[in-house]
């Protein structure tokens, strides 16, 4: 059963208990993520995610990681493009203790300037790291293409000349900005007493004054308008991907698009991975993909290979899409496709720390919560005619996008181009 606490400022405290484990997840979430980045301080919410372990007044960043690591915890945290958590998993018995460590770590990071240099540094590493991983590199620039002028549209990890240019000042007016109550949500799943927890949080979020959030979000343009853009680089393979519209997170049609997702190469027996490598063998990768948000969404699709079977694997990708229009699921079953799902679902419901994690997504996005029966109910009830036709709503070469990474150049591309008919 969940259990939800409000605290006067308006942070938001969740948990739910699982007194089968012997551990606990704590998250603290803050509605913020990269696209809510200032202007001209692309990456400022990743970095500030960074900084918060750098060190309070309190603990240092070594005593940070020598704590955690002393109760056989876990200790991290992500941004994302709407979110950022810092969340620890430890032993029941030592909730107490973690939450001290994450608690201040979050409400009293020092900022430190010579460590905030040094913090640079290893950023600027991450974002050349991720240019030399292609697979990593063409999803940025994929979202970069199809939310061209919107801030999903930048890298989470930002820019190097905008990192560069960070001050403690900006880490700070980030914060102040945008890391207020109404944004903040403490969730904890496993075996706990949530009154422990309200507890453990009101004595040390309570005194954080209630401000509204500013509004600091264009909204979403996805500029998908059959664009191509080619990015050359001396490398072996040639980096495919492609989109079209998707579903947001309050979308109805979410359901249905979860289901075209898994027939198309959401796993191994999809479509796309059957025929482009069991069956052809031009690939080693290739799925699709859903990147949801509040207001939008894309549907994508992810490929690499050699210059020599780029044509090829982009006829597998275009046919799949026009057997999916013209109501061929490539022999795969439609109850098979909601099994599976279900069965994700519920496999994933036996981790705290997806289930911490859903609690504070169904927070951020539905501010209620979403039962695990009520996703499976949704799926179940997706028809064979509600896949056709939104196969053919957005399979159209007006409405998709390419990007591709490798040596190739634009009019190589151009004669290998998807077009489902």
């Amino acid at each position: 059963m969940v259990k939800k606490t409000v605290l006067d400022n308006g942070v938001r405290i969740f948990s739910e208990k699982m007194s089968e484990v012997r551990s606990v997840s704590l998250g603290i979430w803050v509605s913020v993520g990269s696209r809510h980045d200032m202007a001209g301080a692309a990456g400022i919410a990743h970095f500030t995610e960074h900084m918060l372990f750098k060190g309070t007044q309190k603990r240092s960043a070594l005593q940070i990681a020598k704590e955690i690591d002393a109760l056989g915890g876990v200790l991290n945290a992500q941004t994302a493009k709407e979110y950022t958590v810092y969340y620890a998993r430890v032993l029941d018995e030592h909730l107490d203790k973690a939450a001290d460590i994450l608690f201040d770590l979050f409400l009293n990071s020092e900022i430190n300037p010579d460590e905030l240099e040094k913090e640079k540094k290893v950023v600027l590493q991450e974002i050349r790291m991720t240019e030399d991983t292609p697979d990593d590199y063409i999803t940025d620039l994929f979202a970069e293409a199809v939310f061209e002028g919107s801030p999903l549209g930048a890298p989470i990890l930002g820019t190097i000349d905008e990192v560069s240019a960070f001050e403690r000042k900006s880490v700070v007016d980030f914060m102040t900005a945008l890391y207020r109550p109404s944004s903040i949500i403490i969730s904890a799943v496993g075996n706990l007493d949530h009154d422990k927890l309200v507890e453990l949080a009101e004595q040390r979020f309570s005194g954080i004054r209630s401000e509204p959030m500013p509004i600091n979000d264009p909204g979403c343009r996805a500029l998908m308008t059959g664009k191509t853009k080619v990015f050359n680089k001396d490398i072996e393979q040639v980096h495919i991907s492609l989109g079209t519209h998707g579903a947001s997170m309050l979308d109805d049609s979410r359901w249905t698009y979860i289901v075209l997702n898994t027939i198309l190469g959401g796993s191994m027996s999809s479509m796309l991975f059957q025929e482009a490598r069991e069956k052809l063998g031009l690939v080693y990768s290739i799925y699709s993909y859903l990147s949801s948000y509040k207001d939008c969404g894309v549907l994508a699709m992810y490929a690499a290979t050699t210059p020599k079977y780029v044509a090829e694997t982009m006829d597998v990708i275009g046919k799949q899409m026009t057997k999916l229009k013209n109501a061929d699921f490539g022999g795969i079953s439609l109850d098979d496709v909601k099994t599976q799902i279900k069965g994700n679902l519920l496999l994933a419901r036996e981790s705290t720390v997806n289930r911490m994690s859903s609690l504070a997504k169904n927070e951020i996005y539905y501010a209620r919560e979403v039962e695990v029966d009520e996703v499976i109910e949704k799926i179940q009830g997706v028809r064979e005619g509600d896949v056709i036709s939104l196969a053919g709503e957005i399979f159209d070469h007006t409405k998709i996008t390419l990007v591709t990474l490798g040596k190739m150049d634009e009019k190589e591309i151009g004669a290998c181009l998807p077009i489902p008919s």
